[in-house]
């Protein structure tokens, strides 16, 4: 059995094995601090969707790990609706009988006792937690350096790909002053990165030295901050791709724009329109020469994302993800749909309480070919009650394919108010 971060597109028999592997790419879990042991489990429980996800866009001949929640009630009913929906948008899935169970702690370890016959073992990268079942060092040291944003940061420069201004310090150098003249000479602040976890729990704002070290309390003297400048996202658009890599090609496979409102994350935007001019295509290529270089690469095809800005003819590369991105899955969701209009991705949440009521929605807009003013996508969900804002909620995935604001309308005319807040903030900020 071959282990790796495939491409969607490979023929091969596959178990699909993914549960929040970020922060163990760089840290112990067993020496987390408190901040970090919650945005830990934060990850692994949003992974969650992602697993729900791979059984829609699996084959029959494929195998899912699925957390172990997702086989208690009332979640099990809740997968099987969408089981249900991937079928009748004419996904051909993976079938309930190649679903596995696991529980989040020691996920892999549970995992490599029931390992299925078939071709490659998919991981959404090589990680420290994932390693009882790619048992491989040199991948796994690959993997750190090539995901790390201070190796990308200080070779970078080297290949000649063009990045922000970056300088790199110890928490221990900040405190001590040295950072001061960088922030001196930064009046909108400065991003300030961290090895590990995922998403915006290691990327954050700061405007001062002091207001970094606040991010940092938690951590020892000797940890290495990176210290970016930040682009006017009036000039700069921010912007995200994923190539597949082989030995032979770099291939970009699709493209889309990152959705922020209140200075956050909050999906991405898909559409046919939106093209790669040939200068940022070119510079693309050459991070995937990059990535493949640093022995990032597979004969099946492996998965690469990178976030970069853009400018007129200007590109500024950000990071880069040697991995699955959250971003892939919808855009596979779409290629194997044939959807060809704009669509939005993103997270949002729904009260427990309201789950028949979603079902019901979901259903009445699901996606079948592309007729109406809008239609939805499912891809997953989380299957834990967590309380929020005074809430027990749940984490809901979706695509709304078309326009928005009708899907917004709808939304809120069929279910209660508390649902799909995110939506709400999309349709204000992010799409304006």
């Amino acid at each position: 059995m071959q282990v790796g971060s495939f491409v969607p597109e490979q023929d091969r028999s596959v178990l699909y094995a993914m549960a929040g592997d970020d922060c163990s790419l760089h840290h112990d879990l067993g020496s987390l601090t408190p901040k970090q042991q919650v945005d830990h489990y934060e990850n692994q429980v949003l992974t969650c969707a992602l697993q729900i996800a791979l059984t829609g866009l699996g084959k029959q001949v494929d195998h899912v790990a699925l957390a172990e929640a997702f086989s208690e009630a009332p979640w099990h009913a809740h997968l099987r609706h969408y089981s249900q929906m991937f079928q009748q948008m004419g996904l051909e899935s993976v079938p309930s009988s190649h679903w596995q169970y696991h529980p989040l702690d020691g996920f892999y370890e549970s995992v490599s006792q029931t390992l299925p016959t078939v071709q490659l073992l998919n991981l959404y990268m090589w990680s420290g937690s994932n390693f009882p079942l790619h048992q491989d060092r040199s991948a796994l040291d690959m993997s750190r350096n090539v995901n790390s944003k201070l190796h990308f940061a200080q070779h970078a420069p080297i290949a000649g790909l063009p990045v922000p201004q970056t300088q790199v310090y110890a928490k221990s150098a900040i405190a001590a002053g040295e950072a001061d003249h960088f922030f001196d000479a930064s009046s909108t602040g400065l991003m300030m990165k961290l090895l590990g976890l995922a998403g915006s729990r290691n990327v954050f704002k700061v405007d001062s030295a002091s207001e970094c070290m606040e991010r940092i309390e938690e951590y020892d003297d000797d940890v290495q901050v990176l210290l970016q400048c930040v682009l006017d996202t009036s000039n700069w658009q921010e912007m995200t791709v994923d190539l597949t890599i082989t030995p032979e090609r770099v291939e970009i496979s699709n493209v889309r724009e990152l959705l922020f409102a209140g200075g956050k994350w909050v999906g991405n935007y898909l559409s046919p329109e939106l093209e790669i001019a040939d200068g940022h295509r070119k510079i693309l290529h050459q991070v995937g020469e990059y990535a493949r270089d640093h022995g990032y690469v597979s004969d099946r095809g492996t998965n690469c994302g990178i976030d970069y800005f853009i400018s007129g003819d200007d590109i500024m590369i950000t990071e880069i993800n040697a991995r699955w991105t959250g971003g892939l899955f919808p855009a596979q969701y779409l290629r194997r749909l044939g959807v060809n209009q704009p669509a939005v991705a993103f997270f949002d949440m729904v009260d427990c309480q309201d789950r028949d009521a979603l079902e019901a929605f979901q259903r009445e807009h699901l996606y079948s070919g592309g007729d109406g003013v809008f239609s939805y996508i499912p891809m997953g969900f989380t299957p834990f009650e967590m309380e929020i804002e005074g809430s027990a909620r749940y984490f809901v995935w979706q695509i709304v394919v078309g326009d928005f604001a009708a899907f917004v309308e709808a939304k809120t005319r069929s279910l209660p108010a508390s649902a799909f807040p995110t939506a709400n903030l999309i349709l204000e900020e992010a799409l304006q």
